[in-house]
């Protein structure tokens, strides 16, 4: 069954295609050498991005915390180099990475800074640090925690409403088809947003590292837009840091 799911999971991605998002983080991450070791911190299932690596000949490793994920990892990309591991103690020597990048993941941290503490430490010297985090100060997020808080406020409320909507789906269900949720609990995970204020603290103090920001404009042919000041930064919902370590 297992083998089954990987196999439906992996086609789905497939055919949902490579965005044009995701085809500019590769090319950031790939645009400086032409080989060497990578790693994917939160892989997932490896889609797109260490697929699409590990076709171009790169030596790619991958962590996630979950097992699901890696065993997917292991059957449908057996040439990377993934395991079990956690973003905030990654069990590799120092400097021992060409790259280091993080997508998609970020905002289930528990410590954000302490992850990019770790990247920086198993990243060689020259080597490059690319990571994305959502921005908590975009009224998308604002209005995301705002809800959040609503939920866990009015729990009560919100599972009654639930049970009712599911019940009226149940009878109806034979006229026109509605997907029905029987649980009741709270989102497994709920990611987080970043305050970048704390990111940029953070890497200034690092005195042997550059880095840029770059806000994600989703409607433009090139998604990534350079940020030239702090006032630009709340314009956009998703920010992605590209650190060099010197």
């Amino acid at each position: 069954m297992k083998n089954i799911y990987s196999k439906f999971w992996s086609r789905t991605r497939k055919q949902l295609g490579v965005k044009q998002y995701d085809k500019d983080l590769i090319h950031e991450l790939s645009n400086r050498l032409k080989k060497g070791k990578m790693l994917d911190v939160g892989i997932g299932d490896g889609f797109p991005y260490s697929k699409v690596l590990d076709e171009m000949g790169y030596e790619v490793y991958g962590i996630d915390l979950s097992p699901t994920h890696v065993n997917m990892v292991t059957e449908t990309l057996p040439n990377i180099n993934v395991a079990i591991g956690d973003s905030e103690y990654l069990e590799f020597k120092d400097n021992f990475f060409d790259v280091v990048f993080c997508f998609r993941s970020t905002w289930y941290f528990t410590n954000l800074i302490k992850s990019i503490s770790e990247m920086l430490r198993v990243v060689k010297d020259e080597g490059l640090i690319l990571f994305d985090v959502q921005n908590i100060n975009h009224p998308i997020h604002v209005k995301f925690l705002k809800e959040q808080v609503r939920r866990k406020n009015h729990y009560i409320y919100e599972i009654t409403t639930k049970f009712f909507k599911n019940f009226i789906k149940l009878i109806i269900r034979p006229i026109r088809f509605y997907s029905i949720d029987w649980s009741f609990n709270k989102h497994i995970i709920v990611g987080t947003p970043t305050d970048p204020s704390s990111i940029n603290q953070y890497l200034s103090k690092e005195y042997n590292i550059n880095y840029k920001i770059y806000g994600v404009n989703w409607d433009h042919s090139s998604t990534l837009e350079e940020i030239t000041t702090t006032m630009d930064v709340n314009h956009f919902d998703r920010l992605v840091y590209k650190v060099i370590k010197i």
